[in-house]
């Protein structure tokens, strides 16, 4: 077994490095050489492109001056609409879960309390505001139109015989070329 996995493996490497003996030994048909460029022209495309930029203006704008506004009516309509709301769940019902009825009185209380407290407030000072100039930003987009190149029309020789190609780059003053020589069947 072991002599006919070694014949195995022989035939596999032949098969597998035949093309590239081939190569070494004259069987490939192609080789490379140069010629000259005769004219390159290039091939222009117009294209739209996109340019942004930051366009500023001033302008007036309101603002809000920063202001330190107490706590205290707050705190103190909160405190007084925590004892107005105690003092009437006391004045209502005496049977059981009479505790839990005052404590969410107390909080109702304080809680309307703390906002009229703030509204009080907001209404004996309300809120001052100025203007100023500012400058006020957006982007802009403009478009252009540019000529871009896109390929080459380019015209060689070679061994006397004029060919056109077209190309992606530019091609220089020769190109290589690859000649292939194949058998004629008539």
């Amino acid at each position: 077994m072991n002599d006919n996995l070694q014949k195995l493996f022989a035939v596999f490497i032949m098969v597998t490095a035949l093309p590239a003996w081939a190569g070494h030994y004259g069987y490939d048909n192609d080789h490379y050489d140069y010629a000259k460029v005769v004219d390159a022209r290039p091939i222009f495309e117009v294209v739209r492109v996109p340019e942004e930029r930051q366009v500023c203006q001033d302008r007036v704008v309101r603002r809000r001056v920063a202001e330190h506004r107490s706590a205290g009516p707050a705190i103190f309509g909160a405190i007084l609409g925590g004892v107005i709301g105690n003092q009437l769940a006391r004045g209502h019902g005496h049977g059981h879960g009479h505790h839990n009825d005052r404590a969410a009185a107390t909080i109702a209380g304080a809680t309307i309390g703390g906002m009229v407290g703030s509204e009080i407030q907001y209404a004996k000072y309300p809120a001052r505001y100025y203007t100023e100039t500012a400058p006020v930003c957006r982007l802009q987009t403009t478009w252009h139109e540019e000529k871009r190149i896109v390929a080459w029309d380019v015209t060689w020789k070679y061994h006397g015989k004029t060919y056109h190609s077209r190309m992606d780059e530019e091609p220089g003053e020769r190109i290589p070329v690859r000649i292939s020589v194949d058998p004629a069947y008539r």
